[in-house]
């Protein structure tokens, strides 16, 4: 999969997760899934603008 590819892909779950988020009391499993897929996403578009 290509990093353009891979970074719809990641903002696709991102809007998922806040489509499904609630107004009270988050899950933790919700937060660590939201900060893993933020920093997966930080992490590739870093690896494309340093390429």
């Amino acid at each position: 999969m290509d990093k353009e590819a891979k970074k719809k892909e990641l903002e696709e779950k991102l809007a998922d997760l806040k489509g499904r988020w609630p107004k009270h009391s988050v899950p933790p499993h919700m937060w660590r899934q939201l900060e893993e897929l933020e920093d997966e996403l930080q992490k590739l578009e870093k690896e494309v603008k340093n390429n």
